[in-house]
């Protein structure tokens, strides 16, 4: 697999295609789709109004309308059956967004995020029900649908005295940040988990910290969590973001390769997406953070006993079998 697709040019050549033509060809379609909106390249603006555009005028990619139709009939991407369960959020208006990926994809991660809140003596609820929070839509340029998911969620949060939202996964994160504060006389305090983690330490030798496209912000605070991790990024872009697992499973996988090139044994990243990817083409050397800081206080009972170094053990118990979940990940158009 070639990176031709990756070619930041095809983003300013569907831009502008579908801005004077009115039309886009399957292959336009095709590179159009085949990026990640990591913005390295600074064209992902210019990418995310030619999907637009092109949605706008119903020429609508074959992964997308899987997506957008498994959230209007299930309430997450996946077709996963099943309600996340809750009760609202906490007597603070505190909630745990739990998200579609890892509620449904990477529950470890999920376990491992409401042990730490919990041992750190967090409190918060959970909503009852929980709906996607539409970022993939807009990642897709579906607007119009993820408007109308927006606008429900905001509805049922303001209903539920929602002041604080926590997430685990960094597009969730964006999207209460990017698409609901400020919006309709909402304006919760969002924080990604890793904010809530100042104080706890697990030693980090010999990782290599892959930060998500969506929080790379919050790169400076998980190096505090992780001394001795080499400090730079596996990777610009992990490959999974903006539904390019969907819509090209090779594309995905090459660009995840990237990670491990130069010699990178093992990477630790803080986002379900990035771990998904990563994982798939190097099963057992990738680590979620959280999973790992939450075997630490299972091994040593307490946070406060400083770095602990990362044992084989932990690694293992946080693998998961990546193929398997990918199988939800690739409705259609995988290759």
């Amino acid at each position: 697999m070639n990176d031709k697709n990756c070619n930041p040019l095809n983003s300013v050549y569907c831009n502008l295609k579908v801005k004077l033509a009115g039309s886009l060809s399957e292959r336009d379609l095709d590179n159009l789709y085949s990026c990640t909106l990591c913005n390295e390249c600074h064209t992902a603006g210019l990418n995310r109004g030619a999907r637009e555009i092109a949605v706008s005028k119903d020429m609508i990619a074959p992964h997308l309308g899987a997506i957008a139709g498994n959230i209007r009939r299930h309430g997450n991407p996946y077709c996963a059956a099943g309600a996340r369960k809750g009760k609202g959020p906490d007597a603070g208006g505190t909630i745990l967004f739990r998200g579609c990926t890892p509620s449904y994809k990477t529950p470890e991660i999920l376990a491992a995020v409401e042990s730490l809140l919990t041992r750190k003596g967090i409190r918060y609820g959970l909503m009852d029900d929980e709906p996607c929070c539409g970022n993939i839509l807009f990642n897709l340029g579906d607007r119009a649908c993820g408007s109308e998911v927006v606008a429900r969620n905001i509805a049922r949060f303001k209903e539920a005295g929602v002041k604080r939202i926590i997430t685990l996964c960094p597009g969730c994160y964006a999207a209460f940040n990017r698409y609901y504060k400020g919006k309709d006389g909402f304006d919760p305090e969002v924080l990604l988990a890793v904010d809530l983690l100042d104080g706890i330490r697990v030693a980090g030798e010999g990782f290599v910290v892959q930060d998500p496209c969506h929080a790379k912000e919050k790169g400076e605070a998980v190096r505090r969590i992780l001394p001795g991790a080499v400090n730079k990024s596996a990777s610009p872009c992990c490959g999974a973001g903006a539904g390019l697992m969907s819509h090209d499973r090779l594309l995905a996988e090459a660009k995840a390769k990237k990670a491990f090139n130069g010699g990178t044994a093992k990477v630790v990243t803080y986002c379900p997406f990035c771990y998904l990817n990563l994982s798939s083409v190097k099963p057992g050397e990738v680590a979620d953070l959280y999973v790992m800081l939450d075997r630490q206080g299972e091994n040593h009972g307490s946070y406060d006993a400083g770095s602990v170094a990362v044992k084989p053990r932990m690694m293992a118990e946080a693998r998961v079998p990546i193929r398997e979940k990918l199988a939800g990940i690739l409705p259609i158009g995988s290759r």
